[in-house]
């Protein structure tokens, strides 16, 4: 999760020293951050998507579009732009045709980003059950084992429940990147 704003900076920093204008949007935890206007998309000259997780690009159907990882766009920045520039292809919405080498990342790649997508839904349940664990501790390494305390409603909620539902969390949000709303009810 931290990659992506990592990476964020780096194409900044790179596109600075270009003498580029870039915006970057990024998607955390906390969902779309500096998100892209319909009037800064149609001013484009090209969009790079640098993600490991499935992304709705449907605002960007016709511009010249580069797909890579975070990982290369924080590690191989430079590169990865220059690639951009030269091997960038108009992006055609799913249905309609796509070359070769985005459909042969895309099935390389697509359990990877469906598990990066479960993961990154499920992280704050396991950090707010940790928190609440930690906080129970607070109250005495044992204290929870008094019925009706505060430090056992709080081992309760963190032990009991949050990290009781990382796994459905997990696994509707998998299905969720693999087919779109339909599939967070099943997943």
């Amino acid at each position: 999760v931290a990659h992506t704003f990592m990476a964020a900076e780096a194409i900044e920093t790179e596109a600075k020293k270009r003498g580029w204008w870039v915006k970057v949007e990024t998607r955390g935890s906390v969902g779309a951050g500096n998100a892209i206007t319909p009037e800064e998309v149609a001013a484009a000259d090209l969009v790079i998507v640098a993600a490991d997780i499935e992304v709705d690009l449907a605002k960007f159907a016709g511009k010249p579009m580069y797909r890579t990882s975070t990982g290369l766009a924080l590690k191989k920045t430079a590169q990865e732009l220059d690639k951009a520039v030269a091997e960038a292809t108009p992006y055609e919405p799913a249905g309609k045709a796509q070359t070769a080498t985005t459909e042969g990342k895309k099935e390389s790649a697509g359990a990877y980003r469906h598990l990066l997508t479960g993961v990154s839904y499920m992280l704050p349940m396991v950090v707010a059950g940790g928190l609440c664990i930690a906080l129970s501790f607070a109250f005495g390494i044992e204290a929870f084992k008094e019925p009706g305390t505060l430090a056992a409603a709080l081992m309760q909620i963190g032990g009991g429940s949050a990290f009781a539902l990382m796994v459905p969390v997990l696994a509707g949000y998998i299905a969720f990147s693999i087919a779109d709303r339909p599939g967070l009810t099943p997943g």
